[in-house]
């Protein structure tokens, strides 16, 4: 399992290598019902452990096991580096805010090793009394990207944003074809389309978010903030477009009763979604550091 060997290397750890922050009450739910899903080396072997690491789902896994009795402290840690890089280079907290504040709403993130230190993740929401007996309802609220040995993100966090942008469409595309029954019907109009317009917006965003390298947007010099604000203004306009296309077809899809293969899309969508919502937190800022505006 390539997680669990990643993880030893932090065993009898913490990990101290992001800012301390005061969480909201919002965030702080988020941590006190924090679940972690380990995938192992099948796609199917999938460990679930609650927030005081009681393992809740899957098989029998002693090595894991020990390994996760042994170390809260290090686990404790990664939930902070989780929530922490959530709050700083993304919008997905407060986008799903309305299934989060729900006092019956429990947090689940699903880690997925790509190399080294760097995972991806998967988010989801459940009800926590339904937890058990139909946990394949939970619902999906977006992704993320981290490695464990850096926290800081170049280019404001949006590089690795835009080229997820691009697996998640090859995945569309694939599962369209053996998803949908007809799938000539929606080819040219639609899957062809959303491929022209996430090729399109990615882009022209690695063209531009290249001109802003800095890591916080309190590194960006303030005579250079102007432009980095149009960029931003612009690449959100791109993104806006590529929603209101996916969510016309999304509905197309539930019109003709396309069920197997729209669950999917609704997943891009959702991530297209936190896109937006993180590019308007940024201009938010921007548009109040450079208004010399002080929130305090």
């Amino acid at each position: 399992m390539h997680t669990l060997e990643i993880f030893k290397g932090f065993s009898n750890k913490k990990l101290d290598n992001y800012p301390e922050i005061v969480y909201s009450s919002l965030y702080r739910k988020v941590l006190d019902t924090f679940h972690f899903e380990l995938q192992g080396d099948v796609e199917d072997d999938k460990y679930l452990y609650s927030p005081f690491y009681t393992q809740l789902r899957g098989a029998s896994f002693p090595e894991l096991s020990d390994f996760v009795s042994r170390n809260e402290a290090f686990l404790d840690s990664l939930k902070g580096f989780i929530t922490t890089s959530l709050f700083v280079y993304s919008a997905l907290i407060d986008e799903n805010s309305y299934y989060l504040t729900n006092p019956q709403s429990i947090f689940i993130a699903r880690l997925l090793y790509k190399k080294d230190s760097r995972f991806e993740i998967k988010f989801y929401t459940h009800y926590k009394d339904e937890l058990m007996e139909s946990y394949e309802d939970k619902i999906y609220i977006g992704r993320d990207f981290i490695n464990l040995d850096k926290f800081d993100r170049k280019y404001l966090g949006l590089k690795k944003f835009f080229r997820s942008l691009v697996e998640q469409n090859e995945k569309i595309q694939e599962r369209a074809r053996h998803k949908l029954r007809y799938f000539e019907d929606y080819r040219k109009p639609f899957l062809d389309e959303i491929e022209y317009q996430v090729k399109e917006t990615v882009d022209d965003a690695m063209e531009r978010i290249t001109l802003f390298p800095e890591v916080k947007l309190a590194s960006i010099p303030k005579g250079k903030l102007m432009e980095v604000l149009e960029n931003v203004l612009y690449l959100l306009n791109l993104m806006i477009e590529l929603r209101d296309f996916t969510e016309e077809f999304e509905t197309k899809l539930r019109q003709r009763e396309e069920n197997d293969f729209v669950k999917y899309l609704t997943k891009f969508s959702k991530d297209v979604i936190d896109g937006i919502r993180y590019l308007r937190k940024l201009s938010c800022q921007m548009h109040l550091k450079i208004s010399n505006y002080s929130i305090c």
